[in-house]
């Protein structure tokens, strides 16, 4: 999940207009009047282009003179709260030309990602071309066919990532460039810097080694499941995992290897798809669900603008890049989603773009986990209906825990490769050589993840790219710092909720005491 999303972060065209070529067609065969369109449209998209780039550079151009202005307070005496806010106001920019290249380089690796498709010839010899969202993705989480999830996510990695490799080298030099004019020695020393600890990096690196050895029992879990499943030929029961065969495109969430790996498989399960289906939940009463939980608790419900204006459902019409984001539109009234994943994650998200701003990022991203996660859990799903019975068995028990591990144990080292990566790329350790970049991703990755590429890569390949967070400028270290926070979230509010016993029975839907502690 995203937090919300500035005009001039490159992402307003490439996600709400970032069409890629229809595979559908009309029956219109009149070629003058296509040619009519297409004259209509380039004249239109030139227009609302430039006011795009326009509108970036003014608000660029702005937040250098309130940075100017900021840096000639002397903030010795102020309270821990001004100095904060001032430290936060504007930045420095490059030149225009610069300026507009970089935002053009973002919102063109954006375009590359909403576009890409991996195509095949079908049973009947035509060729199907499969989006990301939802073919891809759905192909990702249910086939248990090996050679068909290699192709997959190789091509998907052909398709996307090889194309963006060279813009992303020109992305990095100008992040850097725009960082030192701002006063840091790089760009992952300014993105490190959000989370204000001088040694967030190693601590970081401290966290993670007291949570490895529970991420090592699961991965021995999950390899042996895997073995089992797809033999010798896929798996070595010694050494590192494919990351083609781990639940999504990327191998960072594990959750669609619960039916793989789920400890008692005779227990009844705790899926619901099948009672929203019965009980007639859309979309909308989804996210009127998850609104009613935020109120509950007293916090501010959403406006009903959101309702109005929000991408909730994948159009028809279009192609559209369907990676869930909360957007603020900064006039305290227009709050919107961008496309509907886990309703109560996103809906946190709009409740800290209520109140402005998040403390840092993996804050709000914890806010959104822990309330996918409580309202997940038995307790709740029952009290609203969700589940008939509520099991109190320790079987049952267990195997929610091995989902909520595979949801939250298994992105930890994940997230940290991303970014460690990245990190040493705007360090320049990786040097000019380009074959170096991406196999140094691997080194790190086998290392870190203890997961390896399925298939040979060569100098063509820059797999990190691959993934929308890191195509868009968005570190992914958030999400390594929200799966520690969750919990600790969690045990704070449920004991605010006067709740006495393990977390997983916790439900504080309806408390005012636990939402006074959240706003």
């Amino acid at each position: 999940m995203m937090p919300k999303i500035l005009v001039f972060a490159g992402l307003l065209v490439c996600i709400w207009c970032g069409a890629s070529a229809s595979t559908r067609q009309g029956n219109n065969t009149d070629e003058e009047a296509a040619q009519a369109f297409l004259e209509q449209y380039n004249a239109l998209y030139a227009d609302l282009a430039n006011k795009y780039i326009e509108a970036g550079l003014r608000l660029s151009e702005y937040q250098a003179v309130a940075n100017e202005e900021a840096n000639q307070f002397d903030p010795t005496n102020f309270t821990e709260d001004t100095k904060r806010q001032l430290s936060y106001v504007g930045s420095k920019s490059l030149s225009d030309d610069e300026m507009k290249n970089l935002s053009s380089i973002i919102a063109e690796m954006g375009s590359i990602y909403g576009q890409g498709k991996v195509c095949r010839l079908n049973p009947s010899g035509e060729e199907e071309c499969l989006s990301l969202e939802p073919e891809l993705t759905l192909l990702m989480a249910d086939s248990r066919n090996a050679s068909e999830r290699l192709w997959a996510w190789d091509g998907w990695r052909r398709e996307v990532s090889r194309k963006i490799k060279p813009l992303y080298f020109q992305y990095v030099e100008l992040k850097n460039k725009l960082a030192v004019v701002n006063g840091f020695n790089d760009y992952g020393d300014q993105l490190r810097q959000k989370y204000e600890d001088p040694e967030f990096e190693s601590d970081i690196h401290s966290l993670y080694e007291e949570m490895n050895p529970l991420y090592l029992q699961l991965h021995a879990y999950v390899r042996r499941k895997l073995y089992e499943t797809y033999g010798p030929d896929v798996i070595n029961l010694n050494g590192t995992l494919p990351q083609s065969v781990l639940g999504d495109m990327w191998g960072r969430f594990w959750a669609n290897l619960y039916s793989i790996g789920v400890p008692f498989p005779d227990q009844p399960s705790l899926d619901i798809t099948q009672a929203l289906i019965d009980q007639n939940y859309t979309i909308t009463r989804m996210f009127e669900t998850s609104d009613d939980f935020y109120t509950s608790m007293g916090l501010i419900p959403l406006p009903p603008t959101f309702y109005n204006l929000s991408m909730l459902e994948k159009p028809s019409d279009r192609e559209v890049v369907c990676h869930a984001t909360a957007w603020d539109f900064y006039d305290s009234v227009d709050y919107r989603n961008g496309l509907l994943v886990r309703m109560r994650d996103e809906n946190s998200h709009e409740n800290i773009n209520l109140r402005r701003e998040g403390a840092n990022d993996g804050f709000h991203e914890a806010i959104g986990e822990l309330m996918s996660m409580i309202v997940s859990t038995p307790k709740h799903l029952y009290a609203i209906g969700l589940l008939d019975e509520l099991p109190t068995d320790n079987k049952t028990e267990i195997n929610y825990l091995f989902q909520q591990a595979l949801s939250t144990i298994s992105t930890l080292p994940f997230h940290l490769l991303q970014d460690q990566w990245r990190w040493n790329a705007f360090r320049g350790y990786y040097g000019n050589m380009s074959s170096q970049w991406n196999g140094e991703f691997w080194a790190l990755s086998e290392a870190i993840v203890g997961v390896h590429a399925p298939v040979e890569r060569t100098e063509e390949d820059l797999d990190c790219p691959s993934i929308f967070h890191v195509a868009q400028d968005y570190d992914m270290i958030r999400y390594f710092t929200r799966t520690i926070l969750q919990f600790q979230f969690a045990e704070s509010l449920c004991e605010a909720a006067g709740h006495e016993g393990p977390l997983t029975d916790c439900d504080f839907y309806g408390s005012q005491e636990a939402g006074a502690i959240l706003s």
